[in-house]
């Protein structure tokens, strides 16, 4: 099945795969696995009963998608798809580390060299009033590749609407990701990327409830340059299998012992089953009417008062970062940054 992509972008019929991409577009990259497993689950209705050899599975499989519009239209291939239950994203990227660890224990190297995507922004077209063209092409080199052909668009500023939390939000929400910048009054600068639309924060009321995805960090750019990411990105052994919902999980296959199961991530454990140190590993962004916090546990990367004027920094255990700026601080200008999409520039 290592080529389930193909069966999507290489097989399916044209007016298909527009469907699909259509969605993509709009819910992201889970809808192709939803989609490939669709049309597994059709192939299987259909080839029910019939003897296939193993080597002509791959064939097989390619020849029924090409011919999907004598079994189903892509409406019902669609609703199949969303039909099928999946993982968050934050479970995938957890089992995406655990087959990456599994790999690293057998000596196979899974990191491959990103690719230097420059971002394309001339200085006489850039206006920011905290980074320069050049600084912002940094934060661009460390945000997720799926974003990294976007063009930065600025959705707040300080300077043009003013020092409140509740027009912050009113023009944050509906965007995502984010990047959020602040500049002191002393000339230092320091943020965050944010994974997640801050209209999340509004699912538990004014209880200010933490949310966001492991893609979240922090950054330092004045007096010098530093990043922070997910502690468990850098740390992926902090992450445990969760014996007691041992239980629950479905048994896994014999090639992997017992004992190897206990002393390493599985990667056919569902990501329920990882037992992160503490709670406040995953403390990634929180909000309501009184500050926003980025990053919790013993202390956080950043509080930002209701005014937007005073914040403070300092170690958290989410990220594993060093205080940001001044541990106290008082805010010059702060911004946020969205994504356009590069054609629509």
């Amino acid at each position: 099945y290592s080529h389930w992509l193909q069966w999507i972008f290489g097989a399916l019929p044209f007016e298909y795969v527009a469907r699909v991409f259509d969605v993509l577009l709009v819910e992201g990259y889970k809808v192709l696995y939803r989609v490939a497993l669709a049309l597994l689950k059709f192939f299987h209705k259909v080839k029910i009963g019939e003897s296939l050899e193993p080597g002509n599975a791959k064939a097989e499989i390619q020849d029924f998608v090409q011919g999907m519009n004598k079994v189903v239209s892509s409406e019902k291939l669609l609703e199949k798809a969303f039909s099928i239950r999946l993982f968050s994203r934050k479970e995938i990227r957890l089992l995406q580390m655990a087959n990456e660890k599994a790999l690293q224990q057998k000596g196979i190297t899974v990191k491959q060299t990103r690719h230097n995507v420059q971002l394309a922004v001339h200085a006489e077209n850039f206006q920011s009033g905290i980074v320069t063209a050049k600084e912002m092409r940094e934060i661009w080199s460390w945000i997720p590749e799926r974003f990294a052909l976007s063009q930065p668009m600025q959705i707040f500023t300080t300077a043009e609407h003013g020092c409140s939390l509740t027009r912050f939000y009113t023009l944050c929400e509906g965007h995502e990701p984010t990047i959020l910048l602040i500049k002191t009054i002393t000339g230092e600068i320091c943020g965050a990327y944010l994974s997640t639309d801050w209209s999340e924060r509004k699912r538990y009321g004014n209880k200010l409830s933490f949310f966001g995805t492991g893609e979240c960090f922090v950054f330092r750019l004045k007096p010098e340059v530093d990043r922070y990411e997910w502690v468990v990105i850098r740390h992926p052994e902090l992450v445990s299998p969760n014996m007691e919902n041992m239980s629950e999980s479905p048994p896994v296959p014999s090639a992997i012992s017992q004992e190897a199961s206990l002393d390493r991530l599985s990667p056919f454990l569902a990501a329920r089953h990882f037992s992160l140190p503490t709670k406040t590993a995953s403390m990634f962004m929180a909000g309501n009417n009184e500050s926003i916090i980025i990053g919790g546990g013993d202390g956080n990367a950043l509080y930002i008062d209701a005014d937007l004027n005073h914040g403070r920094t300092s170690h958290c255990n989410t990220f594993n970062n060093q205080p940001l700026c001044s541990e106290t601080f008082q805010i010059s200008i702060l911004e946020v940054w969205g994504f356009k999409e590069s054609l629509n520039s």
